[in-house]
């Protein structure tokens, strides 16, 4: 199926708010969408697939076999990590869109559990490894719409975190792997990446398996990253650094205001802190 017969698929399917009553093979379907994630026309690709996608899952269309399979084809090397290492090329759309998928998939799970410990493993290690060799941090694209890897890796993450299976060195390496994205030095971000990232920092530390000195380590690791200690960084780059840090701080703390249960108290004293000592 070409792009152009999906597209007017999935648009009278839209037009029947998604109702998958005449739709013969959804899964079948769903298999054509996945090939077509990384389309550069941003209303079939953000629009019409994901959002075809995101609404089927949630609404239970897919077996629990037919998701599994969803879920490593989403993270395979022809998808999540296609074209990785590329900036500014057109790949980014489908490495951002698959990434996409894990959030709906992760979020059934919890409803009808048929992900094993080896699948959350499998997703912890490719999601984590995605967040370090992504290069392409564009957020929005002119005429292609949206790519916000960054964004939309930090929403996977915020389900994964859910997951009973992350353990506590499993959560300090989501940890870690955002923080990558967080001190990124090709960029100042200005698509509300902050708030995403912020979210999937919540999710982690609501597990309560984190204690004060790891969460006081991995602040204090991302103010290192603003001091240029090897002198390879330009001033800009360290500006570009110093700037997310800050406002990625900023929005945690407004993000935490008002949570009371432990520990969130802990980050909000070690947010301040660090935002106090800059």
């Amino acid at each position: 199926m070409n792009a152009t017969e999906l597209k007017e698929q999935l648009q009278l399917i839209q037009s029947k708010n998604f109702a998958v009553d005449e739709v013969e093979h959804p899964y079948e379907l769903a298999l054509h969408m996945l090939q077509h994630i990384g389309s550069t026309d941003p209303v079939l690709r953000d629009e019409l697939i994901y959002v075809t996608f995101a609404t089927w899952i949630g609404q239970g269309i897919f077996s629990a076999e037919q998701l599994r399979v969803l879920l490593y084809k989403a993270m395979d090397d022809q998808h999540l990590f296609y074209g990785i290492g590329e900036h500014g090329m057109d790949s980014v759309f489908t490495r951002a869109f698959s990434v996409l998928l894990l959030p709906p998939i992760l979020s059934m799970d919890r409803q009808r559990n048929f992900l094993i410990q080896e699948d959350i493993k499998a997703i912890h290690h490719r999601l984590t490894t995605y967040l370090k060799e992504e290069k392409d941090v564009r957020g929005y694209v002119d005429e292609k719409g949206w790519a916000h890897a960054p964004a939309h890796a930090s929403d996977a993450v915020e389900d994964l975190a859910q997951s009973p299976h992350m353990d506590e060195k499993a959560l300090r390496e989501l940890l870690d792997s955002l923080a990558v994205k967080i001190t990124d030095a090709s960029t100042v971000y200005i698509h509300d990446e902050d708030q995403h990232v912020a979210h999937a920092v919540v999710s982690i530390v609501r597990r309560k398996l984190l204690n004060r000195s790891d969460l006081a380590a991995w602040i204090a690791a991302l103010q290192q990253a603003c001091i240029d200690q090897t002198g390879e960084r330009s001033y800009v780059e360290i500006c570009r650094i110093s700037m997310n840090v800050r406002v990625f701080l900023q929005t945690l703390y407004l993000v935490i205001r008002k949570e009371e249960q432990d520990p969130f108290p802990i980050v909000r004293e070690l947010v301040l802190n660090a935002l106090e000592n800059e």
